[in-house]
């Protein structure tokens, strides 16, 4: 049986560890887990950073628990509230948990019929029509002296979409996954029978992107953020070059998620306001993008920045901050931190010219105090 260190993100913990885990941990998990020997030999003191998860290493299994509760973890990941009297470990099953979340959101979707769009397909036609692959068919006519068919791009009507297509690889790569329960991975090949005919293909942020921006699959958004989760704690294991694989979530992205979509929610009744997220500045070679930039009437009033950790106002942070000033021309920036209570500070640079704001929000406790907190953020930040 592989021996299980079980760790708490963002807190450090002492142990001892054979050389080969001491050399697979500093090549492969750096940005994961810090590692600093103690005074004792063959004794290291690990503290993880802001992922919860598991990964593997040659001869132990690390666990990492988040150090907020669980039904707070299911708000900040953005998932439905856990049934009464259900009893998780996301510690040790946060996979199937969220395997679970993605079964539910895949027949709610499902039940009512799934959105068919139009999609383009690669076809060879003795008629001209749709749209002309010219290369193929330049290469095709060196070879002929006339042309008898024609390669075309041809629209079609049907469930071959990137909303749907996501969903399908999703299913793809958790059916692969031994380590989930048997019964589970039956809910899934069941659930995911309707998406049978749509196409395998590569998932990536653009096709996320497009599947989000049609109106006519609003209702698939729960899912895609489920998809997104799993599949991104999935790719975790990639880099990490083990053979026991990986699910790690990176609770730094879901807390700017997080914040992003509250806002959203807050400024809606409020039309001369925008919530922008990550958009890009070009500086030369470098593209700088700011977590969330609060605009009115199209101007930059505001930049937040999503800070995963203690509300400790370094000197990095703050030159980060004041960057985005200077590239958006916002008069106020602001730092956003997680905490069991509200509270906020300002400062003003000394020329007087932007302000800087240290924000904390709760993220623990009921979802109406933290819905509470995220609005008195909104209202402040709304202040002239």
């Amino acid at each position: 049986m592989t021996p299980t260190v079980t760790l708490t993100e963002r807190r450090p913990s002492a142990g001892r560890l054979p050389r080969v885990e001491v050399d697979f941990l500093l090549a492969h998990a750096r940005h994961l887990i810090d590692l600093v020997p103690t005074f004792e030999r063959g004794r290291y003191r690990l503290t993880p950073r802001g992922f919860v998860g598991f990964l593997t290493g040659p001869t132990t299994r690390y666990v990492i628990r988040p150090k907020i509760p669980w039904p707070n973890l299911r708000l900040l990941l953005g998932l439905s509230p856990e049934a009464a009297g259900a009893t998780h470990a996301p510690e040790t099953d946060l996979l199937a948990v969220l395997t679970t979340e993605f079964v539910d959101r895949l027949e709610e979707v499902a039940r009512p019929g799934l959105v068919a769009g139009y999609s383009e397909v690669e076809s060879v036609s003795s008629f001209l029509r749709g749209k002309l692959r010219a290369a193929d068919q330049m290469r095709d006519a060196a070879a002929r002296a006339f042309p008898d068919r024609f390669y075309i791009n041809e629209p079609v009507f049907d469930l071959n979409t990137p909303w749907n297509q996501i969903p399908k690889a999703t299913a793809t790569a958790l059916l692969c996954r031994t380590e989930l329960p048997l019964a589970l991975r039956q809910r899934v090949q069941v659930a995911v029978a309707p998406l049978a005919g749509v196409s395998d293909r590569p998932v990536t942020e653009a096709l996320f992107t497009t599947a989000r921006a049609e109106p006519r699959a609003a209702q698939y958004g729960p899912l895609l953020n489920v998809c997104q989760l799993i599949l991104n704690g999935l790719a975790s294991a990639d880099p990490l070059g083990n053979t026991g694989g990986a699910f790690l979530l990176d609770l730094g992205l879901a807390f700017e998620r997080y914040l992003t979509d509250a806002l959203h929610r807050e400024f809606a009744p409020h039309r001369s306001w925008r919530v922008e997220a990550q958009p890009g500045f070009t500086l030369g070679p470098t593209t700088l993008q700011p977590d969330i930039v609060l605009r009115k009437h199209g101007a930059a009033r505001v930049v937040l920045d999503a800070k995963w950790k203690t509300a400790t106002l370094g000197a990095s942070d703050l030159h980060q901050v004041l960057a985005y000033a200077t590239i958006t021309g916002a008069r106020r920036v602001g730092l956003v931190y997680p905490g069991r209570t509200d509270a906020r500070t300002h400062f003003t640079t000394p020329d007087g010219r932007v302000r800087v704001s240290r924000y904390r929000v709760r993220v623990v406790g009921e979802s109406a105090d933290l819905a509470s907190s995220i609005a008195k953020l909104a209202r402040d930040t709304r202040r002239e």
